[in-house]
């Protein structure tokens, strides 16, 4: 009797054993569903998106033909407000503006030590065949590795309303020969850069310039053109200076007019944060003028930008930040839109049709 007992406690215990072995398939369908879950929700969130981003272009070599030289034609040249001579006292004089979107800040934030390649003297533009050259010239080399270490930019504004619709950025280091392999290229597409009130500050919730059209570590380049923008390290006379030579084929409808500002920072530019003052207050901006409560510089520092200067038309003085004319800048107000002639894609056709299966929507991974 013992020894049948003993059989059917053993006959138990492997049964019991047996049920504890098939519990893991249903604990690993419970662990299944949250992932399911969170795939709904991308798609979800995919769908609702107002810009859909193309596929994503792999990542391969490609072959220059058309190579930048040197512009041959000169187009314009200004003057940047610059600290090089009072930078001691750690402030600015003139050119800081935060609610015009004017910023005059070569300093670091909090302790407002001077940035001299980062504070932009002259900007010029010149054009030959293929490209235009921008010239961004610099009080001075980084003083630890005496050279350009800034990320410096161009903004494009065609139609002249504060609005710009392209934004081309560097990124170091430079070498003396253009290369291809450190700048990209932005697009505004949905035209909403500034918001409702472009040359002041407003809370419309812009993306700033949102689709990257340019950069050949991503494998990004408009249809037929990896030779699109460029760049090298250059001099204007004693001063050092970085030139960006982009292409003139996206002008070519016979309205090769448009207004051009530059900028510097000391990080990366982020596309998506134009314009500043759309995205910071001015308290958390802090400020470089020692008269203005918020100084010192906070969030907003290491920066410098300037006006914007007309080619192939004549200013009148009311453009959004346009470079002074007498008569003064008129303060601008156009609700964003996507569509019609005055939007992005309205005013470079022939570009927007040649990114239209290429272009990323900016990550900043």
């Amino acid at each position: 009797m013992k020894r049948i007992l003993h059989v059917l406690f053993l006959i138990i215990a492997l049964l019991l054993q047996a049920c504890g072995e098939t519990a893991a398939p249903t604990a690993e369908v419970t662990l299944a569903e949250p992932t399911a879950v969170a795939s709904e929700v991308v798609v979800a969130a995919t769908e609702v998106a107002p810009i859909i981003e193309a596929t994503a272009v792999p990542v391969v070599p490609v072959t220059h033909v058309v190579i930048p030289t040197a512009g041959t034609s000169d187009r314009a040249t200004a003057h940047d407000n610059e600290n090089s001579l009072f930078f001691d006292t750690k402030k600015v004089k003139t050119g800081d503006e935060f609610y015009k979107n004017r910023f005059e800040r070569p300093f670091t934030s909090i302790d407002m030590n001077y940035l001299p390649d980062l504070d932009i003297v002259n900007f010029s533009i010149t054009s030959d065949e293929n490209f235009f050259y921008v010239k961004i010239s610099m009080v001075g080399p980084d003083a630890a590795s005496q050279s350009l270490t800034g990320f410096y930019g161009i903004e494009l504004d065609r139609n002249a309303d504060g609005r710009a619709e392209m934004l081309l950025t560097t990124r170091p280091p430079y070498t003396t020969e253009f290369s291809a392999d450190n700048v990209s290229a932005y697009l505004d597409i949905n035209s909403d850069v500034g918001g409702n009130n472009i040359n002041r500050p407003d809370t419309f919730g812009d993306n700033g310039f949102e689709a990257v059209i340019f950069d050949l570590s991503k494998g990004v380049y408009p249809e037929n053109d990896p030779d699109f923008i460029w760049v090298r390290q250059t001099t204007d006379s004693e001063l050092p200076a970085v030139e960006i030579a982009f292409a003139r084929w996206m002008f070519k409808d016979g309205k090769e007019a448009f207004m051009w500002s530059v900028l510097s920072s000391d990080a990366a530019i982020n596309p998506t944060m134009l314009y500043y003052h759309d995205h910071l207050t001015a308290e958390q901006a802090g400020a470089a003028n020692t008269d203005d409560p918020n100084y010192p510089l906070k969030e907003l520092a290491a920066v410098d930008n300037t006006c914007r200067v007309p080619l192939g038309f004549q200013a009148v003085g009311t453009e959004p930040l346009g470079c002074y004319v007498k008569g003064g800048e008129a303060e601008e107000k156009i609700d964003p839109l996507a569509d019609g002639p005055n939007s992005t894609c309205g005013q470079f056709i022939d570009l927007c049709g040649r990114i239209k299966n290429t272009y990323q929507i900016y990550s900043s991974q």
